[in-house]
């Protein structure tokens, strides 16, 4: 589209005032104008249009006159746009400088009258460096800023969630409130994947069910372990920041959709399955991932003889399987069984006592020791205050520094490494087989592995001649 001779310059105003500053600005509409179009006039530019937002705060670019301008600019429809001063365009520096490089892009000069701004000569091109370099510097530092009062709410038990998290409805206070339609397959997830589904499997069953996430969108393995991580469930905030290690974990000040209980015995399951410490085959292997060869430390994996119509299933060792290095045989499902129902150390006090593992003590137990000790004082002052021994500031100030020690120790225990330990003593483990030995053949396989998985972490087993014998057997 042609706009007068070639020789033309095709030009642009554009004027914005906020009502409630307008008389201290010493600048209205009308004197933006008349100042603008003298300019047009005393360099014999053509005016294309006038671009205004009357009584529009100019912290974004989210403004009708301004989004008019960049659409016409971004159509070539003018060589200039003239503003009186810079702010009239924006006060955000980063704002400014895309403006000026989309002005750039398309060969438009941009002149500001107050500044004597002109990006056409040597001067204003110079402006532009330095504003790019400000500009670098403003979106660092927001970056930061950001992160600080990201890890401040954190610190505060407070989410940094914007949108819907499934099972919840986040409020205009952004308070999360359970959404109960969606909460129970939340729970449902959450107590599946406990009782030994894995998570493809819940995914497909919740797509065939017609159970879609926020946005409609299906499930997969990796949403679902996205849910059954997230501790947001279990009534916490969590927060990873830029580095892995920088996790701030709290608890929250929403109600929890799953017991934290439940929730440690899912991420126990997790990191079992991910140690192949615990099978994530089908149902029909019991032992699978748990069964380990003495002699070369693989694992028993499980495979089904379908030469015999009762398809029995037997165990192989993985070292002899996949590298020939082991030469231990196999060994069928019943005789493992029996193996560990008729084992004499299970039935007496002697297997107790040399095969319980070790406690971890380590620095989660002095941690843990010194949260409750921080608990069992700030009681204390509690009481203190409230019968009138202590004074408030006194109160204030041995509280605040209380809270300050509690959320050191907090982010001390959320960085230690995860471990996987026993949650079961060998007593209870030892009663749990005897009471189940007796029913053992009316169980359905997927109730017999649920069973063994939940009592094991690892049987050990070696065979010497014709005779099985178990070496080692931790707990799960």
């Amino acid at each position: 589209m042609s706009f007068g001779s070639s020789e033309t310059i095709r030009a642009a105003i554009y004027t914005r005032v906020s009502t409630d500053k307008q008389s201290q600005e010493g600048f209205s509409l009308e004197a933006q104008h008349d100042l603008l179009m003298q300019y047009v006039n005393d360099n014999k530019m053509q005016l294309f249009k006038i671009y205004s937002d009357p009584g529009v705060s100019a912290k974004n670019l989210k403004r009708p006159g301004v989004q008019e301008l960049i659409r016409d600019l971004d159509s070539g429809m003018f060589d200039t746009v003239i503003i009186h001063k810079l702010d009239r365009l924006t006060r955000n520096i980063s704002d400014l400088y895309d403006l000026v490089e989309l002005v750039n892009a398309k060969n438009v000069k941009l002149i500001s009258l107050s500044e004597q701004i002109d990006t056409s000569n040597p001067m204003g091109r110079m402006f532009v460096y330095l504003l790019g370099i400000f500009a670098q510097m403003f979106r660092e530092n927001l970056g930061e800023e950001v992160t600080k009062g990201m890890r401040k709410r954190a610190e505060k038990g407070l989410h940094n969630i914007t949108v819907n998290l499934y099972g919840y409805e986040r409020q205009e206070n952004g308070q999360l409130l359970i959404k109960e339609d969606e909460a129970k397959w939340v729970r449902w997830m959450f107590e599946r994947y406990a009782a030994g589904d894995g998570s493809p499997t819940i995914a497909k069953y919740l797509n065939q069910h017609g159970i879609r996430r926020n946005k409609g969108s299906k499930w997969d393995h990796s949403k679902v372990m996205l849910t059954l991580t997230n501790n947001h469930y279990c009534g916490k905030v969590h927060n990873k920041f830029k580095r892995d290690e920088d996790v701030i974990i709290r608890k929250g000040t929403h109600e929890p959709i799953v017991s934290e209980e439940l929730f440690n015995k899912v991420q126990t399951i997790r990191l079992r399955k991910r140690d192949g410490s615990i099978s994530q085959n089908s149902y029909d292997y019991v032992f699978g991932g748990i069964v380990k060869c003495a002699k070369c430390g693989s694992s028993y994996t499980g495979i089904t003889d379908r030469r015999t119509s009762a398809y029995a299933r037997h165990y192989v060792c993985g070292g002899k399987t996949r590298s020939g290095t082991c030469d231990q045989g196999g060994i069928s499902e019943k005789k493992l069984v029996a193996l560990i129902f008729n084992n004499t150390f299970i039935k007496g006090e002697e297997y107790t006592r040399k095969h319980t593992p070790a406690k971890k003590n380590d620095e989660e137990a002095e941690i843990r020791k010194a949260i409750r000790t921080s608990e069992e004082r700030r009681e204390r002052w509690q009481l203190a205050y409230g019968d009138g021994n202590m004074p408030y500031a006194d109160f204030s100030k041995r509280m605040q520094e209380e809270m300050a020690r509690i959320g050191e120790l907090e982010e001390r225990l959320a960085k230690l490494p995860k471990q996987v330990v026993s949650h079961l003593t060998p007593q209870a483990a030892v009663k749990m087989i005897n009471e189940m030995k007796e029913n053992w053949e009316y169980f359905e396989q997927r109730t017999k592995k649920d069973i063994m998985q939940s009592i094991f972490q690892r049987i050990v087993i070696r065979k010497e001649e014709s005779n099985w014998k178990i070496e080692e057997i931790i707990w799960a």
